[in-house]
Parts: structure tokens; C-alpha cells; sequence
């Protein structure tokens, strides 16, 4: 300590406050917690998403989700699902905050296979990462009671969410000839031959077809549950007509 020596701490899943242990003792530190910021983890366990999964999965919200000085208050879970437990773990204090340098966001390439996939793994997740790195503290940072941070949190993610799938990825589409941003497909049931379907970020259209070919922009809009038969296929588009990949679901 004292020498040059700036840690970047990734490991927060095996060595949970060793961020905040460094920080304490006045090494200059710079987070790059894998559980938020690897970008060459998949968003999902889907078996088609690209990606590795050895330190869990990682999408665009838990780029967003990230307290700085706090990240207990954020990261609940080991990369396995199960819960962490911050007993007797150091706190980052306050006299220690001058110390991070700052945070960033890694794309390990070694099993990117070119641009496209690059700008995939990269995109939207580098938005959720910059409001970590660049906005202001977001007022759910310091809100201690986890029921009221949970709250304050849905209501900032919303507005997020609603911006980027509405207003920023379409954008992604034009700008520099375009990019091979991500749109999370839609999840789709069946249900007493009911078709009921959802997507994460609010503002995309799910569109679907029941003949087996690809869905369009001129394929029919889900609104509501609607009754179907056979194989059912679904995208969302964006505003610029990107679309996900398809999801597929077999109606009985």
C-alpha cells in the first residue's frame, strides 16, 4: 500500500468484501465485481444465449443494480442462486470512498467470435453499466431498509427499462451503421389453450405466428391471452423492427 499498487477487485462472489477490505486499509481500488460487470456472462441460462456462466449470469439489470460503495446492498445471491450471507464482512467506511478510483466493466474475448457478438455481449448491458458508473447516486444507494430499497430500486429500474427498450436501443439501430444490440426474446405458456406471454423490458411488441414461419413486423400483435393451436412462435421488435430470437411454444 503506498507503492502504485491499484487493485481491480473482481472476486465478490468467493471473497465477498475483499473490495471493501482493500479500500479500508487505502489501497486505491477499482471494482469490477463479475457478479455485475463481466459482460462475457450470459444474460440467462438459456442453452442458446452465448456466453460463460462459471460466476452466474448477468444482464442488463444487474449492470444497473449496483451500489458503489455498498454492494451488499445489491448482490443477494452466489452464482449459483443461492444466498449470500454478509456476517462479520467489512463494510466499506466512509473515509474510504477517496479510494475507489472507479468502476468498470470487462469483456473477456476469448470466445468472442467477431463484432456481432461482441456488440451483443456488450450491448444493452454497457447503459445499465454506465448509470453505475457515471450518474449521480441514485437515492435507493443509501436506503438501508431493504423493503424500502426494493421499492425505491423498482421505481428507478422502471424508468430505466422503459428509456432503453423505447427510446435508446432503437437509437443503437442507426447510429454508426448500426449496432448488434441484444432484445431479450419474449416467455410464453400455454394455458387451457390460452397463449400467455411476457417480456422484460417494458415497450417492446410481442409478435407471434401459429404456421412455423419466423414472426414480422406485419405477424400479429399479442396484446392480451389469446387461443391458439399448433407451434407457436414469438419475437419482440423494437420500434426500429429489431427483433429477439424466437421463443417457441407447442399448443396441445
Amino acid at each position: 500500500m503506498g507503492k502504485g499498487v491499484v487493485p481491480y477487485v473482481w472476486n465478490n462472489l468467493f471473497d465477498l468484501d475483499l473490495g471493501n477490505r482493500l479500500a479500508n486499509a487505502g489501497y486505491p481500488v477499482v471494482l469490477c465485481n463479475v457478479s455485475n460487470f463481466y459482460f462475457d456472462m450470459a444474460y440467462n441460462n438459456d442453452p442458446q444465449e452465448p456466453g460463460l456462466y462459471w460466476a452466474g449470469y448477468v444482464d442488463t439489470r444487474n449492470n444497473w443494480a449496483f451500489a458503489p460503495f455498498d454492494m451488499f446492498k445489491t448482490t443477494y445471491k452466489t452464482s449459483m442462486g443461492k444466498p449470500l450471507n454478509f456476517a462479520g464482512l467489512e463494510h466499506m467506511k466512509p473515509e474510504a470512498r477517496k479510494n475507489v478510483r472507479g468502476v468498470e466493466a470487462q469483456l473477456w474475448s476469448e470466445t468472442v467470435k467477431g463484432r456481432e457478438m461482441a456488440e451483443y455481449d456488450i450491448l444493452p448491458k454497457l447503459l445499465g453499466f454506465s448509470e453505475s458508473a457515471w450518474a449521480p447516486e441514485r437515492p435507493w444507494e443509501t436506503i438501508e431498509n431493504k423493503q424500502a430499497r426494493e421499492k425505491s430500486m423498482a421505481v428507478g429500474w422502471n424508468v430505466f427499462a422503459n428509456t432503453l427498450a423505447q427510446k435508446d436501443l432503437p437509437r443503437l439501430a442507426t447510429i454508426n451503421g448500426g449496432y448488434n444490440y441484444r432484445l431479450p426474446k419474449p416467455g410464453a405458456i400455454m394455458e387451457q389453450g390460452m397463449l400467455k406471454a411476457n417480456v422484460e423490458l417494458p415497450g417492446l411488441a410481442i409478435r407471434y405466428t401459429t404456421d412455423g414461419s419466423e414472426p414480422n413486423v406485419q405477424s400479429p400483435l399479442y396484446k392480451n391471452p389469446v387461443k391458439v393451436k399448433g407451434t407457436v412462435k414469438l419475437k419482440s421488435f423494437d420500434a426500429s423492427g429489431r427483433s429477439s430470437r424466437s421463443a417457441v411454444v407447442v399448443a396441445p
